[in-house]
């Protein structure tokens, strides 16, 4: 949906290879089984054809590794005679589709520490409803400052055989790709929302994607501070 929106450089960031699991609710399909997700996002999507006359072409960067801020740190160039420049890898906006809560919380310090806005989107249960929260440092809530209800996973063997396993890391649940779908789309209007190409979201939206598919949207409570050292963002209460 991003590239077809027009922007036109994607880094995809997930140490995840496609599993029949991810069947039912993914671009991607049976060919792709046992793949890389980012390697072949990116080989589906470069080029992405509008119409029979034109095409739109996205500058791809998959990283099939998990999220860590040292993978946008700048990328330094060297030239003969001793010549060095440096490009920055930095993001315009992260869209953060994980199913970890580490991993959003790690997602959260680096948009914190380098000002850069994230854009969350998420499904509640068997895609019941969306979940998007849009962060954008020193104006918003980040997002730790959201009370998240619910039990974690119940614990079991994984962590004596796995190394990488994330006990925050929720578990599969049922859900139509019509409803994943729903709630990826309202994601990408908010990212453009924050590009300045649509009216931006309030800091959190939930939407039922269940008929009659209502939506609710939540600004700061008064009293509320945005996450910045001088609490310039601190609302008053009258």
């Amino acid at each position: 949906m991003l590239a077809r929106a027009g922007v036109g450089r994607l880094t995809l960031v997930d140490p995840d290879v496609l599993s029949e699991d991810n069947l039912k609710r993914h671009v991607l399909d049976d060919k792709d089984l046992g793949k890389s997700k980012v390697h072949a996002l990116a080989a589906k999507y470069s080029p992405v054809y509008t119409n029979r006359q034109a095409s739109l072409f996205v500058e791809t960067h998959p990283i099939q590794k998990k999220f860590d801020a040292e993978l946008f740190k700048p990328m330094v160039f060297h030239s003969d005679p001793g010549g060095r420049y440096e490009r920055s890898m930095k993001p315009d906006v992260i869209a953060a589709c994980v199913d970890s809560l580490a991993c959003e919380s790690q997602i959260n310090a680096y948009s914190l520490g380098k000002n850069v806005p994230v854009v969350y989107g998420g499904v509640h249960g068997d895609a019941h409803t969306a979940e998007i929260i849009t962060v954008i440092p020193g104006l918003t809530p980040c997002y730790e400052c959201y009370e998240r209800t619910g039990e974690l996973p119940p614990p079991g063997q994984e962590h004596y055989t796995d190394p990488n396993h994330d006990p925050t890391k929720m578990p599969h649940q049922e859900g139509l790709w019509v409803d994943v779908l729903m709630a990826a789309s309202l994601q990408v209007q908010a990212i453009l929302g924050v590009l300045g190409f649509r009216e931006k979201f309030p800091p959190l939206v939930l939407m039922s994607l269940r008929y009659p598919c209502k939506l609710e949207s939540f600004n700061q409570k008064p009293g509320c501070a945005v996450c910045s050292e001088n609490m310039e963002g601190l609302w008053k209460s009258i």
